[in-house]
């Protein structure tokens, strides 16, 4: 299969991703298992190995951020716990009014949790 028929078929399926999980209100889990099943349809893997290379993408990425996720999430309840995520809210509530919070909060989430994905 040629590079650009690849990345094609990659282009459709974040597309699909994004319209199965924000048009269709899919769950992302079942979005990412249809989109990886047509994938492996479209990219000419042999149906009896679809499952097995499925299982062994999703182990090796699962397994190589699983402490990212699990130590992100203590950290979070620690911030919790401490008081500190009500601290944020707060001070940003009261520099930034309330209706410019939701957006100073998601870019803050946005850039101290980005990094963690890599």
């Amino acid at each position: 299969m040629s590079t650009s028929a690849l990345l094609l078929i990659a282009l459709a399926s974040v597309v699909l991703l994004l319209l199965l999980v924000i048009k269709a209100k899919a769950h992302p889990f079942v979005a990412l298992l249809i989109v990886s099943l047509l994938v492996a349809f479209a990219t000419g893997i042999p149906a009896d190995k679809i499952i097995t290379t499925i299982e062994k993408g999703m182990g090796g990425l699962l397994g190589h951020i699983a402490s990212i996720i699990i130590l992100g999430s203590m950290l979070g309840v620690l911030i919790e716990m401490s008081g500190g995520a009500e601290s944020l809210a707060k001070t940003l509530t009261g520099v930034l009014g309330a209706k410019r919070t939701i957006a100073a909060l998601t870019h803050r989430g946005f850039y101290s949790r980005h990094p963690g994905l890599f």
